[in-house]
């Protein structure tokens, strides 16, 4: 079992993102213990429920500072918003069916991907954030989640 562990080097600088994408990793996680586990039935479902409406306030947040100070990546980020929801989506579906179908690999996918965002995407986006608010390590006035 892989375990997701936070990284101070994946900070964006904006304390309101970076505390949501540490949450989204602990409930990653946890989705990761329950499979190795073997907790399919009673704690998966719950889990990925939680963890798909926090992608969705998160990832409408960070869509939201982007408008906010016209990010321009934000159609293409957006975009990639757009697949994950998809599909979280799927598996939130999928999960209700038949819990033991989510398998660990597909926790790793989604682990792998969620990092690489964090990485590239977020971190652009955050710099470019950064900029628009006078270079100030979190959203000021002009820049509300």
């Amino acid at each position: 079992m892989s375990m997701v562990v936070w990284n101070p080097a994946w900070e964006t600088g904006i304390p309101l993102i970076d505390q949501q994408h540490r949450e989204l990793l602990a409930q990653f996680e946890g989705l990761l213990v329950a499979i190795h586990e073997n907790h399919a039935d009673d704690r998966i479902p719950p889990l990925l429920q939680f963890l798909a409406d926090y992608v969705e306030t998160h990832f409408s947040m960070e869509e939201n500072l982007m408008q906010v100070v016209g990010y321009p990546g934000f159609a293409g980020h957006k975009t990639i918003h757009d697949r994950m929801r998809a599909r979280v989506g799927q598996l939130v579906e999928a999960a209700k069916g038949n819990p033991a179908t989510l398998t660990e690999e597909v926790i790793d996918f989604l682990t792998d991907w969620l990092l690489r965002h964090i990485n590239e995407e977020d971190r652009r986006m955050a710099r470019h954030l950064q900029h628009a608010d006078g270079h100030q390590a979190s959203p000021g006035p002009g820049i509300v989640p």
